[in-house]
C-alpha cells in the first residue's frame, strides 16, 4: 500500500472505524510504514553491496563512536547500547570477527570478558557503507524540503522525548 492508499483508507474510516474518538492513526501507521521501508531498503543496500546487515553496521558505528581513542567497548556495553539480546550480541560480534572488522582482546578490568575492537578495515566498511546509506536515505527524502525535514525532526523528537 503507497501512501495515498493508505491517507485514503484513513479518511474513509468512517466505514468501519476501529477507534473513531483518535486521529493517531494518522501518525503511527505512516512513521511505522516509513521506518520499515527505510530499514528494508538499507538492509537491502548493506546486504548486496556490503554482505553485511544493519545490525552489523550499528555494532560498527557503535564501536567506532567510543568514547577511547582505541574504538573500544565490551561486549555488555554494545548490546546496552544497541537493545541487543547477549545471544543476539554474540551472533553479529562473530560474523563480524570472521570479517575481521572487529578484534576481541583480553580485558585487563575483567579477566572473565574480552574487549570489543574496530580494525582499520572495520572502520573502512563503515565510512563507506554509511555513505552509501546516507546517500539512499537522502534520495528516499528527495522530495521533502529542507524546512519541512526539519520540522519533521523537530517533532519526532517532541514525541520521542514524551516516551523516554
Amino acid at each position: 500500500m503507497n501512501a495515498n492508499e493508505l491517507k485514503l483508507k484513513l479518511d474513509n474510516k468512517g466505514d468501519h472505524p476501529i477507534c473513531s474518538d483518535s486521529d493517531i492513526g494518522y501518525v503511527t501507521l505512516p512513521l511505522l510504514m516509513l521506518s520499515q521501508k527505510l530499514l528494508t531498503r538499507i538492509g537491502d543496500l548493506l546486504d548486496r553491496k556490503y554482505k553485511m546487515s544493519n545490525s552489523e553496521l550499528d555494532v560498527l558505528a557503535s564501536l567506532h563512536s567510543a568514547y577511547d581513542e582505541k574504538h573500544t567497548l565490551t561486549p555488555t556495553k554494545l548490546y546496552e547500547r544497541l537493545f541487543f539480546s547477549s545471544g543476539g550480541m554474540t551472533k553479529v560480534l562473530k560474523k563480524l570477527e570472521q570479517k575481521e572488522f572487529i578484534n576481541r582482546l583480553n580485558n585487563e578490568e575483567d579477566k572473565r570478558s574480552k574487549l570489543v575492537q574496530l580494525t582499520p578495515s572495520g572502520k573502512d566498511i563503515l565510512e563507506k557503507s554509511l555513505s552509501d546509506v546516507i546517500k539512499l536515505e537522502e534520495a528516499i527524502f528527495a522530495h521533502v524540503k529542507s524546512d519541512e525535514r526539519k520540522s519533521l525532526s523537530d517533532l519526532l523528537f517532541k514525541a520521542l522525548d514524551g516516551v523516554e
